[in-house]
């Protein structure tokens, strides 16, 4: 594996004396590598641990394996949340999406654009992207050491000492923790990396899935699984704020899922926690019930011989139709001839607000994020530097911070990991 073939370290690389190094990045994901390129640009002797066996694992994942490396709006605060909104302003102001592109063009990355501004690898290949930090590692004259997770995190003088689970011990005048969240713990996340930072003081706000597939019981739906349509979605996030995506949304066997419901989980999941939501479709975008109502009755002296389910062929998946007249105790093989005007009302307001109950989202083995994390309140926004333990800085997943779907979260990833190692500097 490239990774491997570069440097071949592991922890047993390691000689029995504690190896010293001036700055320790804890997680080769995207915040980890990024902090530790930003740190050595300084010329500071650098050392990344990661205790997987390969670097960049959620980033080999993202995007279907395409890497949504950021977005064109991504420099605005409105697409992140978390405890305390506004935390992420200075970070992204000081390494905006126009340096992360630049960054990565210079490593050779080129770039293109696709649909709601998301940028991609112009090679469609996200393990380009990892490879090419990896090489950016390799120049910065970074140490890596893959399996080596860190067990113990504790002040040593005026600095740190980090030992291994394999009993390996780094000493560091500074250290970054950029290990990540716990969503997709088949890739290795767990909360390791949040008890280093708990275990010197820091305290956590609660941990939800993030970017995630909802679940539903409504038995219409499980029959309509594997249809995905374009559909606006609305919901309450709290009780003074609606959101709203219009995108694909995907009807499965456990509830629902594509775009659009990974995007508003962002907002949702933490209103979730208080019980069940309602989401609202339209399956016909940006149309009220009065245009659907009277586009169905064009539709239907066009042909009205047609039973009523026939009727919708070409308009709308069999698939969704069927259930959902059957929801609406709407008779399925009834001419359209024969169907009442308060009987096309009940389906055009259903067509534009169609109620779907979630009842919370999939594990953490669905989300892409983590919702949640150590309080940033309790870290400089300036630099990512703990308030409680000078010299420790936190980067990426691990803060309580998450963005919208399409590439928002890779660009806190980016800019958290860029201010965090710069920060090492001084």
């Amino acid at each position: 594996m490239f990774f491997n073939m570069i440097y071949g370290l592991r922890e047993t690389w390691l000689v029995a004396a504690a190896a010293t190094f001036q700055t320790v990045v804890v997680g080769g994901g995207a915040a980890g590598m990024m902090a530790a390129i930003s740190a050595a640009q300084s010329g500071r002797k650098v050392a990344l641990l990661e205790g997987n066996s390969q670097l960049g694992r959620k980033i080999l994942i993202s995007g279907n394996g395409r890497c949504n490396l950021t977005n064109l709006d991504a420099d605005s605060p409105h697409h992140y949340y978390g405890e305390r909104p506004d935390f992420i302003r200075r970070t992204l102001a000081s390494f905006p999406v126009a340096r992360a592109l630049e960054f990565f063009h210079q490593l050779g990355i080129e770039t293109k654009v696709e649909k709601r501004g998301r940028l991609f690898p112009l090679s469609d290949q996200a393990r380009s992207v990892v490879d090419l930090l990896i090489d950016k590692l390799a120049v910065s004259r970074v140490r890596v050491a893959s399996e080596a997770k860190v067990a113990q995190l504790s002040r040593r003088g005026n600095g740190f000492s980090l030992v291994t689970q394999g009993g390996s011990e780094w000493l560091a005048e500074r250290v970054i923790l950029a290990s990540g969240g716990v969503s997709l713990p088949k890739l290795g996340a767990d909360t390791s990396g949040l008890a280093l930072a708990q275990g010197l003081g820091h305290t956590t706000t609660p941990l939800c899935p993030g970017l995630v597939p909802l679940e539903s019981a409504d038995p219409y739906v499980r029959r309509m699984q594997g249809v995905k349509v374009w559909a606006a979605v609305s919901a309450p996030a709290s009780e003074s704020q609606l959101v709203t995506d219009t995108d694909d949304l995907l009807l499965t066997k456990y509830g629902v899922s594509g775009f659009t419901i990974l995007n508003l989980s962002a907002q949702l999941v933490p209103a979730l926690e208080r019980g069940p939501l309602e989401l609202l479709v339209n399956l016909f975008p940006g149309q009220s019930p009065e245009q659907v109502s009277e586009r169905l009755r064009e539709r239907w002296l066009r042909q009205p011989h047609r039973s009523l389910e026939l009727s919708f062929a070409g308009l709308l998946a069999t698939k969704i139709v069927g259930p959902l007249l059957d929801k609406l105790k709407l008779p399925r093989d009834q001419t359209v001839d024969n169907i009442s005007k308060a009987q096309r009302w009940l389906l055009a307001q259903t067509l534009t607000a169609w109620p779907i109950v979630v009842s919370g989202p999939r594990s953490f083995d669905y989300a892409e994020v983590t919702i949640g994390g150590i309080r940033t309140d309790e870290i400089d926004p300036e630099t990512l530097e703990s308030r409680l333990v000078p010299g420790l800085f936190l980067a990426g997943e691990m803060l309580d911070v998450h963005g919208d779907l399409g590439g928002y979260n890779f660009q806190w990833a980016w800019s958290s990991g860029a201010v965090a190692g710069q920060g090492l500097v001084g």
